[in-house]
């Protein structure tokens, strides 16, 4: 996907100009990999536009309209749509629920917590998440067949369903690589399978990821300030990009 190998690039002394170089290169990648493997055009991100900010109360019953917790168990709805009320009125910030406790589940299946992302990088980080994720797989029938998942330096890589992925290979995101290309993967595989739900990113201290249709995606994004909201893959390696640059102008 990127073919900079850049080690220690947060050193001060590094080259300005050279990391503004690779880190295009990098955003171009992903742009070019996608273009090269997906089956079919992938739908509109665009946020639309939503005349007023949303109350908590509304945002959870737009929410429910759009079918986002049609995979909560009925035992734990009141508490995942309360605490989104609770985060969304206080904070204007999206969060749900989860148990932070082995064995890991998120309540509406749609919302993972993946800490800074270095354990996603780590070995086995990945195998570890597409479980996590598997009672969403379940639902939307979903197949996610993986194999030689293969860990040599900084290069990683994953079969998945046949098709080799490589989810990390040196980049100057680090660890944040493998979040980029773990949803690209993951997208390609819904896509290919004729399923709705797409796999975003989203920061907020710790980095998140959520499975929404187009319609959830598009009451978020109206409703979050950007940097708050679910984000492409585009737009989030742009936004840590970004972050570093202004790191490395200190």
């Amino acid at each position: 996907m990127n073919n900079g190998i850049v080690k220690n690039c947060f050193r001060p002394n590094c080259n300005s100009q050279m990391l503004l170089l690779f880190l295009v290169l990098f955003i171009s990648s992903c742009n070019n990999n996608l273009k090269k493997t997906a089956p079919t055009q992938l739908p509109d991100t665009t946020p639309k536009t939503i005349n007023h900010k949303m109350t908590g109360k509304e945002l959870v019953y737009n929410l429910e309209k759009a079918g986002y917790f049609k995979y909560t168990d009925n035992d734990k709805l009141a508490f995942v749509q309360d605490s989104i009320i609770k985060h969304f009125e206080t904070d204007k910030v999206f969060i749900t629920e989860f148990n932070s406790k082995p064995p890991f589940k998120s309540y509406d299946l749609r919302f993972y917590d993946c800490g800074d992302g270095e354990e996603l990088y780590e070995e086995g980080g990945v195998i570890d998440l597409l479980k996590e994720m598997q009672p969403f797989f379940d639902k939307n029938r979903v197949k996610l067949h993986y194999s030689d998942d293969n860990y040599i330096n900084d290069f990683h890589s994953i079969k998945i369903n046949g098709r080799t992925y490589v989810m990390a290979k040196g980049s100057l995101l680090m660890w944040g690589e493998t979040m980029a290309q773990f949803v690209e993967m993951v997208n390609f595989e819904l896509q290919d399978q004729h399923s709705s739900e797409r796999l975003y990113l989203m920061t907020n201290e710790n980095e998140y990821m959520m499975f929404l249709t187009q319609e959830q995606y598009d009451i978020l994004t109206a409703n979050l300030a950007f940097d708050k909201r679910p984000q492409t893959v585009n737009e989030w390696v742009k936004n840590k990009t970004d972050e570093m640059q202004r790191m490395m102008n200190r």
